[in-house]
């Protein structure tokens, strides 16, 4: 079952999201959906992105060659 989730727009949010929709293709809520996910994603990929940046400046991140690892399989 799907949840139904309202969101309050003033004028020119909802005409620039009515432009964005017919430029797209689709329907508000089905952009407003896939932007919300896709920039959860960005977020969650800049994390990991900074733990191995942190990691990788305190020595603690461990290489491996390709190579090496596909003969470990």
């Amino acid at each position: 079952m799907s949840a139904i989730v309202s969101v309050r727009l003033n004028d020119q949010e909802k005409d620039l999201l009515t432009k964005a929709s017919i430029v797209f293709n689709c329907k508000i809520s089905s952009l407003m959906k896939q932007l919300t996910f896709e920039r959860l994603e960005d977020e969650y990929d800049l994390s990991v992105i900074n733990e191995y940046e942190k990691d990788k400046e305190a020595g603690t991140v461990e290489l491996f060659d390709f190579d090496d690892v596909v003969k470990e399989l």
